[in-house]
């Protein structure tokens, strides 16, 4: 079982690196959509795709920590303890982005919820390379 949910940590690395670049890459288009419009204007579709790949960003990272809490508690360690920062990032960075994020002025939280992905993807890119043991 352990080879198993090592494996799957293992290959849910990329499938985050995928999914935070694809919402990086959305969160700049929507910061240029939504540039010079008031709140209540929004940007629309691209917002709603930004949000639901925001979700999506979060829910694999806490997949992640799931998985890794499981090898934990079955006495797999990584290589580093700093892997578990970087875990925590992932895990972290959108759902406190998200709190810090008034939901009123679109653009600045549209810019905190980027930068929130870019941690995402920085952590994760990190925590490959201090997984192997």
């Amino acid at each position: 079982m352990l080879t198993t949910l090592i494996r799957l940590h293992e290959d849910m690395a990329p499938v985050i690196l995928a999914a935070g670049g694809i919402t990086l890459i959305c969160g700049i288009i929507a910061l240029i959509v939504v540039r010079g419009r008031s709140a209540d204007q929004g940007g629309g579709a691209i917002m709603r795709v930004f949000r639901i790949l925001l979700t999506a960003t979060a829910a694999l990272g806490l997949v992640q920590a799931i998985l890794g809490g499981l090898m934990y508690l079955q006495g797999a360690r990584p290589g580093e303890g700093l892997h578990y920062v970087y875990g925590g990032i992932v895990l972290l960075a959108i759902p406190v982005a998200y709190v810090y994020s008034d939901q009123a002025r679109v653009r600045r939280d549209i810019i905190i919820m980027v930068i929130a992905v870019v941690a995402v993807i920085g952590a994760a890119v990190r925590a490959l390379m201090t997984g192997q043991p």
